[in-house]
């Protein structure tokens, strides 16, 4: 139903071994992106030709996506878009593509945020269009928060799908992206983008459902829980207890700080609040299937293999 492609777990900047954020989602009606750091469009590509070595019938294909959902406006999250539509457009593309972001209502002085990011990004689109050189158009759809409510996306893109934007905190305007099934029993994943504890509509009631599956921040340790706080990012622990709060079945931790040499310490201080919590790599593969089972598939080389949780 939900095949959910990591392809980005690393903090603000990449290491040897993890690059920054981004995920592609494939589901029954098309794909898309949650969050579009640096390098993104290579990470996709590399992705889905090792996906077509495996020979397991599965695939990320750039072709399929209908939409790409921004987080945030740092640049960690969003610098890799524009080389990305780019791209679609020399290979061809002439299927329309939606991106849906957070900006700032009307009157505030809040910055930054996209709605200047995105003006001068659909000038220099538009320009393209205008004198022939882009083969597709691009939709851009702004959301304005104004306060800790979930907002249901303005545009729908996808017929059987519910996009919803879940504000956060993390001293600029960002949320996290909630993917729900129109079909029953309804499906729900949720990737959070930066955020820090204590965010007012993490819990079910809020949301109006529990989550098959949170994609959540962990960037710091519980010996650093306050560098957390000071830069707006999440613990391990704040993570598991976000994840318990929205009745999440399993719990996958990225964006992680350069400082974490072992994840599985991470993984221990989230399972003390949430059992079914594990750290991210890149090139994993979480499925959601329409009755609700849950799998975790790893790569090694151009293999993927089941994960054991918890």
């Amino acid at each position: 139903m939900f095949a959910l492609h990591i392809l980005g777990t690393s903090g603000s900047r990449p290491t040897a071994t993890r690059s920054v954020s981004g995920n592609y989602l494939m589901t029954p009606h098309g794909g898309l992106v949650i969050d579009c750091g640096e390098g993104f469009q290579e990470r996709l590509v590399r992705q889905d030709l090792r996906l077509k070595r495996s020979k397991t019938g599965k695939r990320a294909k750039a072709s399929k996506i209908r939409a790409i959902l921004l987080t945030h406006c740092h640049l960690d999250h969003c610098w890799g878009l524009i080389p990305f539509l780019h791209t679609m457009n020399l290979d061809g593309r002439t299927e329309p593509l939606t991106i849906i972001a957070p900006g700032a209502p009307d009157g505030s002085d809040s910055k930054p945020d996209f709605n200047d990011i995105f003006g001068a990004w659909r000038e220099m689109i538009e320009d393209e269009y205008s004198r022939g050189r882009m083969g597709y158009e691009v939709n851009w759809v702004l959301i304005p928060i104004e306060d800790e409510l979930p907002i249901e996306s303005p545009f729908q893109p996808f017929e059987d799908l519910h996009l919803t934007a879940i504000p956060t905190k993390h001293g600029v305007i960002s949320v996290a992206w909630m993917i729900s099934s129109k079909k029953r029993p309804e499906r729900i994943v949720m990737v959070s983008g930066d955020t820090s504890r204590g965010v007012a509509s993490f819990n079910s009631d809020s949301i109006g459902a529990e989550l098959d599956v949170l994609i959540h921040e962990a960037t710091y340790s519980n010996e650093t829980h306050e560098m957390a706080e000071k830069w707006g990012h999440s613990t391990a622990e704040d993570a598991a207890e976000a994840a318990a709060a929205m009745g999440a079945k399993l719990l996958g931790m990225l964006h992680l700080s350069s400082r974490i040499s072992e994840p599985s310490v991470l993984e221990e201080e989230a399972r003390r609040n949430h059992n079914q919590s594990f750290v991210c790599e890149d090139g994993d593969i979480i499925e959601v299937s329409w009755g609700g089972e849950i799998s975790v598939s790893r790569r090694e080389g151009d293999a993927w293999t089941g994960l054991s949780i918890g």
